[in-house]
C-alpha cells in the first residue's frame, strides 16, 4: 500500500508546491524558456542547475534575480516577497518571467503566513497560467482559494516553548508515525506527516476539539486525479512537546474521506500535523516511543534539505548516485518515480516487473512496478541496504513528478532521525540493528 487516500498526496495543489510548465512534446522542447527548465528542476529539489546559472556570466540580471529568489524560498526565506526586483518582474511583458515571479511571490507569501498577499498574487498567477494554457492553473487556483479563506485570519504564532520537551510517539497499524498533542486543551493523537502541506482534522474531531471552522469550502486535490471538499479550521491553541502555538490552521475534511477499510478492521485518521506546524517547532527528533522538540543549534555544515513550496526534498544516494527525494513521513513505503525510471532506463531495465493496484479517495489506479532488491542507499552520511525498493515505470499518463519519495521503509532503517528547519538538515541516527 502506497499511502492511504488523502494522506497519499493530501494537499496536491492545495498549497503552492511549485508551478512548472506543462509537459510538452519533444518537438517543442526547444521552445521552452531556459528559466522554465531551471524552475522545473528546482520543483524536484534540484538546486545545482540554478546555482550554475547564477554563476554563469551569460545569465541575465532578471533571470539571476529570479533564481536567487527561488533558492531563498527553498530555504523558507520569505524575503523575496518584499523584493522590489521580483515585484517588477511580476509585471514583466515576458510571460515566462512574469509567471516565475508571481510563483515566487505567491509561494513566499503563503509559506510566510501572509495569506492576503498569497491570495492577491495567486489570482494574478492563475490568470497568467490560464493565458499560457498551463495545466498547473488548477492547482494554483486551489492554492489561491485556500489563501483567500485565510486572508483575514490572524497568523500562526508561538505562545511559549519548553526546550527539550517531548511527547509520546508510536507507529500505527499501517506503519504511520503518531504523536500525542493537545488541541484547545484536549489530548489528541495525530499523524506526523511532512507530506501534508497543512495540518488536517476530521470534521468530527474539529467539532469535539472546539476548532473554529470558517465559512466556505475549497477543493483539495488527491492522488487519483480528483478533488474532495474541505473547510478551513482555526485552533486557538495547539501544544506539542511543551511548545504552544496559537491560531493554527487545519483543513477540515469529512470523516468518510479519512476512514479506510482494511483486512484487519477500519482505519481512521482524526488528525494530521503538517509542515507549517513542524516549521514552527524548529528542530525535532523522532525515535521509538518519543518525539522531542530540540533546542536550536548553530548552523554548521551544508544543508541537505530544500523546499518547493511546502514540500521537502532531501538528498539521498542510491547505488552511488545522488538524487533529491520528497520527504514524506506519512508514507509507509519508499519509492522511485517514473521520472527516475526514465532518467535511469538502463539500470531499471534489468529489474523484475509486476503490476500493482492501489486505492485512493478518487478510485483505483494500476501501475507497472519494477522491484530493486537490496538497494544500497546513503542518507545524511549513514548507509543502509533496503531489501526492496519499488520503481514506478513510465505510462501513458504523464505526471509532474519528483524522483520519488522517502517513506517509512527508509526512516525505520535508522534508530532515529532529526529534522532541523534552521539548518535545513535531515540527520538519521545509527542504522537500526547495526
Amino acid at each position: 500500500m502506497k499511502k492511504l487516500a488523502l494522506v497519499t498526496a493530501l494537499l496536491a495543489g492545495a498549497v503552492i508546491h511549485h508551478v512548472p510548465a506543462a509537459a510538452q512534446p519533444a518537438a517543442q522542447a526547444s521552445a521552452v524558456h531556459p528559466l522554465t527548465a531551471l524552475l522545473e528542476a528546482a520543483s524536484r529539489g534540484e538546486v545545482a542547475p540554478l546555482e550554475r546559472a547564477i554563476a554563469d556570466p551569460a545569465t541575465s540580471t532578471d533571470m539571476r534575480a529570479l533564481l536567487r529568489a527561488r533558492l531563498a524560498v527553498g530555504r523558507f526565506d520569505a524575503a523575496p516577497a518584499g523584493d522590489p526586483a521580483i515585484a517588477r518582474l511580476a509585471q514583466s511583458s515576458d510571460p515566462a518571467l512574469r509567471r516565475a515571479a508571481l510563483t515566487v511571490l505567491s509561494t513566499a507569501a503563503f509559506v510566510g503566513g501572509d495569506y492576503a498577499a498569497a491570495a492577491r498574487t495567486g489570482r494574478e498567477l492563475v490568470a497568467a497560467l490560464r493565458a499560457a494554457g498551463d495545466e498547473a492553473a488548477d492547482g494554483a487556483e486551489r492554492a489561491m482559494q485556500v489563501a483567500a479563506l485565510l486572508a483575514d485570519q490572524p497568523r500562526q504564532s508561538i505562545e511559549g516553548r519548553a526546550a527539550g520537551g517531548s511527547t509520546a510517539a508510536r507507529v500505527d497499524m499501517v506503519g504511520l508515525p503518531r504523536i500525542d498533542i493537545a488541541i484547545n486543551g484536549q489530548l489528541q493523537e495525530a499523524i506526523f506527516d511532512t507530506g501534508a502541506n497543512l495540518s488536517v482534522l476530521s470534521a468530527d474531531a474539529a467539532r469535539r476539539l472546539g476548532v473554529r471552522v470558517l465559512e466556505g469550502t475549497t477543493p483539495i486535490g488527491n492522488s487519483i486525479q480528483s478533488t474532495v471538499p474541505a473547510r478551513i479550521g482555526i485552533a486557538d491553541r495547539v501544544e506539542i512537546a511543551g511548545t504552544a502555538l496559537r491560531n493554527v490552521v487545519f483543513l477540515v475534511i469529512d470523516d468518510s474521506q479519512l476512514t479506510f477499510p482494511l483486512p484487519t478492521g477500519r482505519y481512521e485518521i482524526d488528525a494530521i500535523i503538517g509542515l507549517p506546524v513542524m516549521r514552527a517547532l524548529g528542530r525535532m527528533r523522532v525515535e521509538p516511543g518519543r518525539f522531542t522538540v530540540l533546542p536550536a543549534e548553530p548552523v554548521a555544515g551544508p544543508s541537505n534539505v530544500r523546499a518547493s513550496g511546502s514540500s521537502l526534498y532531501v538528498d539521498i544516494s542510491i547505488d552511488g548516485q545522488s538524487v533529491p527525494l520528497f520527504l514524506d513521513t506519512g508514507a509507509n513505503r519508499t519509492t522511485l518515480s517514473a521520472l527516475y525510471a526514465e532518467r535511469n532506463a538502463a539500470r531499471v531495465a534489468a529489474l523484475p516487473v509486476s503490476e500493482q493496484r492501489s486505492a485512493g479517495a478518487g478510485g483505483m489506479q494500476a501501475q507497472r512496478i519494477a522491484t530493486w532488491a537490496n538497494a544500497r542507499l546513503e542518507l545524511g552520511g549513514r548507509r543502509v541496504v533496503l531489501p526492496s525498493l519499488q520503481v514506478v515505470l513510465p505510462s501513458e499518463r504523464r505526471e509532474r513528478d519528483s524522483y520519488g519519495t522517502i517513506g517509512a521503509s527508509v526512516l525505520r532503517a535508522f534508530t532515529s532521525y532529526t529534522l532541523d528547519f534552521n539548518a535545513m538538515r535531515f540527520e538519521p541516527g545509527e542504522p537500526a540493528g547495526g
